[in-house]
């Protein structure tokens, strides 16, 4: 039987693998002197975000003496909720090179959030989300913090 303390426990060790992951990736990542920023801060700074939280996750988790409620998993119609998610994740992957960073983050944020909201004006939600994030993309990590993200036709 699957309970949440056990889910936990596992995403957290996952999660502080995967950030170890990015910690190595990132030390791989070759940039000039003569950048700002150089490009690895921010593989840097989510690795280290990752492996943290994940670490805290599982030793909380760990440590939890309350009652441990058992996993309701996805039915079917949930599954494949889950698995368009993750395919949209992956055309959003696939996107990032040709469309540059902040025209496909924008599309992929507005597909999710229509995608996942519940309620009437669930395309109008994710048009605005999808803008402001594809917004945020451009002036945050490549204006402000000069990051070499693909820019697209931008």
């Amino acid at each position: 039987m699957k309970t949440q303390r056990s889910a936990d426990i596992a995403s957290g060790c996952f999660l502080a693998l995967l950030g170890m992951v990015v910690l190595l990736a990132a030390t791989k990542i070759t940039g000039g002197m003569e950048e700002r920023l150089p490009p690895r801060t921010l593989p840097y700074v989510l690795g280290f975000t990752v492996l943290i939280a994940g670490i805290v996750l599982a030793i909380k988790s760990w440590r939890f003496r309350g009652e441990n409620p058992v996993i309701k998993w996805p039915d079917r119609k949930g599954m494949v909720r889950v698995i368009i998610i993750v395919v949209g994740l992956a055309v959003y992957i696939a996107l990032i090179d040709p469309l540059g960073m902040p025209i496909a983050t924008a599309l992929y944020v507005a597909f999710a959030v229509w995608y996942l909201w519940i309620g009437r004006h669930a395309i109008l939600y994710g048009i605005i989300t999808g803008l402001l994030s594809g917004a945020t993309v451009y002036f945050l990590f490549i204006r402000f913090l000069e990051l070499s993200f693909p820019i697209g036709p931008l």
